[in-house]
């Protein structure tokens, strides 16, 4: 006769684990719907709860509260964000500007709703973010250090252009989001709206 030792009894089957991921992300996509829906302040965890058809303790089990859910939700998109920054290294400045909305233009095709939540978010759960924001910013700030001597930025200075870009990304996104065309439109409005025409000093004659 085999028996169950303790340990063995704590460490859930594979199974288990296969269907509380699959509960997992039941819950998580709920909630995105109704963070989008509503705002995160305003929506309940029993709204939660009832959008993903599952019990209470079920939910507990797997998520502490809803900030919670939302941390679960932004969590891979702000590692991405950070990682494909981290890979940038020319030393070119419009080819690092062009890299950096390379990198809008493919977070916002794998994580549209993740990415949506915390830009429209950003205020009232930033600090829910805070850790995993560090390291996006500290990229994004030695790329346009880069760019900034290079005189190309229409506000001149690496931290107003860094503030501009995160509050006008996600608009113009959204504006082109249905348009066949919306990468190259977002390039352009990006480049506009943040880049002088001028060519980077060290190639004026």
């Amino acid at each position: 006769m085999t028996y169950q030792t303790a340990a063995n009894a704590e460490t859930p089957s594979p199974r288990i684990l296969r269907r509380q991921e699959r509960t997992r992300q039941t819950i998580l996509q709920a909630a995105t719907t109704r963070f989008i829906e509503k705002n995160i302040a305003t929506v309940s965890v029993e709204e939660i709860i009832e959008a993903a058809d599952i019990s209470r303790g079920t939910f507990y089990k797997l998520f502490k509260h809803k900030e919670d859910v939302f941390t679960q939700i932004a969590q891979p998109m702000m590692e991405s964000y950070s990682s494909r920054l981290a890979a940038i290294n020319s030393t070119n400045p419009w080819e690092t500007f062009d890299q950096i909305i390379d990198v809008y233009i493919q977070i916002w095709r794998e994580y549209p709703e993740a990415f949506s939540l915390a830009s429209r978010e950003s205020q009232s759960v930033f600090h829910l973010l805070e850790e995993a924001h560090r390291p996006v910013m500290k990229h994004m700030r030695r790329l346009f250090d880069l760019i900034e001597p290079h005189g190309i930025l229409r506000a001149r200075k690496a931290e107003y252009s860094i503030a501009l870009m995160a509050r006008s990304a996600l608009i113009i996104l959204r504006t082109f989001d249905h348009d066949p065309d919306w990468e190259r439109l977002f390039r352009e409005s990006m480049h506009g709206f943040l880049l002088t025409d001028q060519l980077p000093q060290n190639q004026l004659q």
